[in-house]
């Protein structure tokens, strides 16, 4: 297992287009992803509504997890995500 630390750069935090842009890399990808923060449960990478549930707002530092196969490729995409500002 993988894991990398990520913030929130997105003044609006962590929306559904920035969750569906995870999801989609999370599909695509055929490790297991996990998204967390602190004092909150992992949501699994896969399912929007998890991801939202988080609550994360703009400046929230974020835990990616991941495990299997592409694990490392899938983490980079991921960062790279919120490396942009969420895809915004």
């Amino acid at each position: 297992m993988t894991s990398r630390l990520v913030t929130v750069r997105c003044p609006q935090g962590l929306h559904l287009r920035v969750a569906s842009s995870i999801v989609k890399i999370a599909q695509a990808s055929a490790a297991t992803v996990r998204v967390g923060c602190e004092g909150c449960p992992q949501a699994n990478a896969c399912s929007p509504l998890q991801l939202l549930m988080l609550g994360a707002t703009a400046g929230t530092t974020l835990e990616i997890a991941a495990e299997g196969p592409g694990e490392e490729a899938v983490l980079a995409a991921l960062a790279d995500v919120f490396e942009q500002g969420g895809g915004i």
